[in-house]
């Protein structure tokens, strides 16, 4: 019995020291500038999906509040490029510049802690100063990058 609550307790362990180690993996990413391994450690659909579904957010909630025909069709037409510059802005040479722009990333976590137990989030900056938010998601048992904010 000693031996199996040994082994549960490592599992556990190297559960919660999982989506660390995977920080330190995107701190040598980025600091080497290497775009394969990048893109093996974010889901750039995830990341696109959040960006429209703020897009559709900030539209109903700005223009949404007005009943015409004007702020229908500008609704629309808002949605509709929206969906386009996000899907032609954000790729994942964009987000790992953006990223390099905070290096080096150990200096500038203010924050990282598990939000649920498939959901990790990490701070980089001072709140007040603009910091990113950036969602880790379990998928698969590895942890990917699922959203940027800021």
């Amino acid at each position: 019995m000693k031996y199996i609550n040994g082994l549960v307790f490592l599992a556990v362990m190297a559960f919660i020291l999982s989506p660390y180690l995977y920080i330190y993996k995107l701190h040598n990413t980025i600091a080497a500038n290497d775009r394969v391994t990048f893109e093996e450690l974010i889901d750039i659909e995830s990341i696109r999906i959040t960006y429209k579904e703020n897009i559709a957010w900030n539209i109903k909630h700005t223009v949404g509040s007005q009943k015409n025909a004007l702020s229908e069709v500008m609704r629309q037409g808002v949605q509709v490029f929206g969906n386009i510059a996000v899907n032609t802005m954000i790729e994942s040479r964009v987000i790992l510049a953006h990223l390099r722009r905070q290096a080096p990333i150990w200096k500038n976590v203010t924050y990282a802690f598990f939000e649920s137990p498939t959901c990790f989030i990490i701070r980089l900056g001072q709140l007040g100063h603009h910091p990113i938010h950036i969602q880790m998601t379990l998928q698969d048992w590895s942890w990917r990058i699922t959203a940027i904010y800021g």
